[in-house]
């Protein structure tokens, strides 16, 4: 056993350095989630009795479904703390992203440096069957410990009960883990990377529904049902941190990890290097008729994709749409910041539609920096070149991919606004809220072309560059939804490619930003078309 697990340490060392950048951020973006919530708490509710709003909505099921079962929110306004609505209500999306973490890091060790051929060479030297999978999967753990340890220090610099932080700090290792387990297994099943993260994906989007189902069919006032309990997430949240610390679903987690990762093991040893244990289907000897043409190849590298931004975008529109009537019947509750951002109680429903095509705006954005991120991986991964060896110039190559995504982003904020406009129409009885949101939808884009644009642009410098996308995008978003509250400097502001949006239905449509937006965005677009062709293309 010990000659299988021979340079242990040294790929420990090597996967260390080499994700020393990229896991640095995740680990210390995850570290900082908890004293960011904590800080906003004490500026937003102030006192306990501001919390009875978040308490308030979590009485509505729907909203069940995103937080959780809710323990200790039922108590008099006067026992509310912040911690408890932390606990209850936001430490779920902290679990989510820890997951997140662990199913790219173990894909990225594993099955991604098995297709690119960098794991034979590896195994060329002396290195032990099980050494790669046991260096990452201790990556693994030390990165979860580190957030878990960062997370219940940052509680207790709050003041929090010790004994609740660390629990919470524990649990998410635990989940981190099951996580990391979950990626070994489905890592072993697909030859693919993309395949074995989306499978591990598929697990985590399954325990998020699953919970969030079990949770909703309680009813006001219960702790979930026996739903809850198959998905890992509950595990987790059924600890009933701040409230009636329980430690005994952690063991839920930890056993579950450890099962997880022996199976992977096990089924590592039953796979040759570089093979699946599910083979990959046979492609067709040749492509559809539709298919060859460098816009077609375009969407059909970005159509799965888009397929399932499509169905979160609406999942979340519905959401967003059924809050409409509770929000406005709840605005003289609302902190002052939420009073400020849905525009004052006179025009507090145009205010929350306007909140909500904000956010649907900057989704979108997202979706389209990793969309292109997408579009450069084809160019490190060696795809775009048999594609440009065909004869496609480098221009229309990019012109296609630029198209392809400009169109999926565009039609997924229209179909958000009217998602939301209907749902939002049908618990008001205003169904002039559809137009309004479809206005404000549309008026938006331009900013996310500019976006689009710019990720682009920093592709055709190189595709390394495509990261720096997030940077406005990310400092866009907080100006966009606390750059009042933050004192954010006006120079700064005037930078964000959301900040000249006109604020539509809440204010009136101006043409001038938006065709500056528009000239901007056409000039990053014709500076990528004309720089990509000009570099060196790996291979072409």
């Amino acid at each position: 056993m010990s000659q299988s697990l021979t340079a242990t340490g040294s790929l420990l060392r090597f996967a260390a350095r080499r994700d020393r950048v990229k896991l640095t951020i995740w680990v210390v973006a995850l570290a900082a989630f908890v004293p960011y919530m904590m800080s906003i708490y004490r500026v937003v509710f102030a006192n306990p009795e501001d919390l009875t709003v978040i308490t308030g909505m979590l009485a509505n099921p729907a909203l069940t479904l995103f937080t959780g079962p809710g323990y200790g929110t039922t108590v008099p306004p006067e026992e509310l703390t912040h911690q408890v609505i932390f606990g209850s209500v936001y430490w779920l999306y902290l679990l989510v992203f820890v997951a997140l973490m662990n199913i790219l890091l173990v894909s990225r060790h594993t099955r991604l440096e098995e297709q690119t051929g960098r794991a034979e060479l590896v195994r060329a030297s002396v290195v032990g069957r099980f050494a790669p999978l046991t260096s990452t999967l201790l990556l693994a753990l030390v990165a979860n410990v580190i957030v878990g340890v960062l997370a219940a220090a940052a509680l207790i610099a709050f003041d929090s009960d010790p004994s609740s932080s660390l629990l919470i700090g524990v649990a998410t290792v635990g989940l981190g883990l099951v996580f990391a387990g979950v990626t070994t297994v489905t890592s072993q099943l697909s030859a693919f990377s993309s395949a074995g993260s989306g499978l591990a994906g598929a697990v985590l989007a399954a325990s998020f529904v699953i919970r969030g189902v079990g949770d909703m069919a309680a009813g006001p006032g219960k702790h979930g049902t026996w739903l809850s309990w198959l998905s890992p997430l509950a595990w987790a949240q059924q600890t009933r941190v701040f409230v009636d610390d329980r430690w005994w679903p952690v063991a839920l987690l930890f056993g579950t990890a450890a099962v997880l990762v022996t199976v992977g093991f096990v089924l590592s040893a039953r796979r040759d290097v570089g093979a699946g244990i599910l083979q990959p289907r046979r492609g067709r000897a040749t492509a559809p008729s539709w298919l060859r043409g460098p816009l077609t190849l375009a969407w059909r590298i970005q159509r799965s994709q888009s397929f399932w931004w499509a169905v979160g975008a609406t999942l979340a529109a519905l959401m967003y749409g059924s809050f409409s009537q509770a929000m406005v019947d709840a605005f003289e509750d609302l902190p002052s910041i939420f009073q400020q951002l849905m525009g004052g109680a006179d025009a507090a429903l145009e205010g929350y539609s306007t909140l909500t095509i904000t956010m649907f705006r900057t989704l979108i954005a997202i979706f389209a920096v990793i969309a292109w991120t997408k579009v450069a991986a084809e160019e490190t991964e060696g795809r775009a070149e048999p594609v440009l060896a065909t004869g496609v110039r480098p221009a229309s190559w990019m012109a296609g991919h630029l198209l392809v995504v400009g169109l999926v982003s565009t039609a997924l904020l229209l179909v958000t606004a009217v998602t939301s406009g209907l749902v939002a129409g049908a618990v008001t009885d205003d169904f002039s809220l559809v137009g309004d949101a479809v206005a404000g939808a549309a008026a938006g884009i331009p900013s996310v072309l500019i976006v689009l644009g710019l990720a682009a642009a920093l592709h055709a410098l190189g595709p390394r560059f495509v990261v720096f996308t997030w940077i406005p995008v990310i400092a866009g978003a907080l100006i966009e939804l606390f750059g009042d509250m933050l004192q954010v400097p006006t120079w700064i502001r005037q930078i964000s490619p959301f900040e000249h949006t006109p604020a539509m239905p809440a204010e009136d449509f101006t043409l001038a930003p938006v065709l500056v937006q528009l000239l901007v965005a056409a000039a990053l677009i014709a500076v990528a078309l004309w720089r990509f062709p000009r570099r060196d293309i790996p291979g072409h």
